[in-house]
C-alpha cells in the first residue's frame, strides 16, 4: 500500500512539473514573440515583459529602428528613444503616466549632447540648456509651468556671452482733440521676432497674463484708452513681453509704465 501511494505521489509531482514547464515555455514565447503591425514607413512591434509592461518599437522598411517606448497600464511610462538613420540616439524622453516627466535629452548625430529640458507631468518646469557640439554651453533659460522666465543667457561658441538684447519702449499717441482717445504703443527696440505682449494682472495673489495679440500689429501693441471730455485715466501698467532672439531662444522682458492722461477738450 505504501509503495502504491509513493508511486502515485511521484506521478503527481511529474505531472505538476510538466504543467509548470509548459506554462513557463508558453510565457517565454509570449514575451519573446513580437506582435508586428505594418505602418506607412515600415512596421511596429509590440512585446510584453515579465512585469506586464508593453514595449512598442517602430522600424523603417529597411529594418532600421526608428523609435521605441514603454507602456504601463496603457500610458507611456519609462524611457523612450528616437534614433537617427545610423542608429545613434536622437532623443531620450522620460515619461510618467503618459506625460513627459524628468529630463529630456536631444543629441547631435555625432552622439554629443545638444539640449536638455526639464519636464514635470507634461509641462516644461526647470532649466532648459543647449550646448555646442564641442560641449560648451550655448544657452540656458528657466521655465515654470511651461512658461519661459526672465534670465535668458546665451553664449558664443568660445564661451563669450551675448549682451545686446531688445528693450521695451513706450510711445503715447494723443488723439484726444478729435477722437477722444489716447493710445499707448508698446514695442521693442531693436525689433524682436514672434513677439507677444501681455498685461500682468494680479488676481487673488496670482499673476495672470492677459494677451494683447488682438491689439498687436507689425510687432507693436496698441493699448487704447477712450476718454470722454473731462475724464481721465491713471494706472500703473505691468507689461510682460516674450520675443525670440536671433539664436531662437525665448527672451522674457518685464517693465512698468505709469499711464496718466486727461481729456481737457470740450
Amino acid at each position: 500500500m505504501i509503495k502504491k501511494f509513493t508511486h502515485l505521489k511521484n506521478q503527481i509531482v511529474l505531472i505538476t512539473f510538466a504543467l509548470t514547464f509548459s506554462l513557463i515555455t508558453f510565457s517565454c514565447d509570449r514575451f519573446s514573440q513580437p506582435d508586428r503591425t505594418p505602418t506607412k514607413e515600415g512596421w511596429k512591434e509590440f512585446t510584453i515583459n515579465e512585469n506586464g509592461d508593453s514595449l512598442m518599437t517602430f522600424f523603417k522598411k529597411d529594418g532600421t529602428k526608428k523609435s521605441e517606448v514603454t507602456f504601463k497600464n496603457g500610458f507611456h511610462d519609462g524611457v523612450g528613444y528616437t534614433y537617427y538613420d545610423d542608429g545613434v540616439v536622437q532623443y531620450e524622453i522620460h515619461y510618467k503616466e503618459g506625460y513627459k516627466d524628468g529630463e529630456t535629452k536631444w543629441f547631435y548625430q555625432s552622439g554629443k549632447l545638444y539640449r536638455t529640458t526639464q519636464y514635470k507631468m507634461g509641462s516644461k518646469d526647470g532649466m532648459q540648456r543647449k550646448y555646442y557640439e564641442n560641449g560648451n554651453l550655448k544657452s540656458e533659460v528657466l521655465y515654470k509651468d511651461n512658461e519661459p522666465q526672465e534670465g535668458l543667457r546665451e553664449f558664443k561658441e568660445d564661451g563669450t556671452p551675448y549682451k545686446i538684447y531688445p528693450k521695451i519702449k513706450f510711445k503715447e499717441i494723443d488723439k484726444l482733440a478729435f477722437e477722444n482717445k489716447i493710445i499707448l504703443q508698446v514695442y521693442l527696440e531693436p525689433k524682436g521676432s514672434k513677439t507677444k505682449y501681455y498685461i500682468i494682472k494680479n488676481i487673488d495673489g496670482e499673476d495672470h497674463f492677459i494677451s494683447l495679440s488682438l491689439q498687436t500689429k507689425h510687432g507693436k501693441a496698441n493699448i487704447e484708452y477712450s476718454l470722454a471730455p473731462g475724464r481721465s485715466v491713471m494706472e500703473k501698467l505691468q507689461l510682460r513681453v516674450v520675443t525670440q532672439t536671433k539664436r531662437g531662444n525665448p527672451l522674457v522682458l518685464h517693465k512698468t509704465y505709469n499711464m496718466a492722461a486727461e481729456n481737457r477738450f470740450n
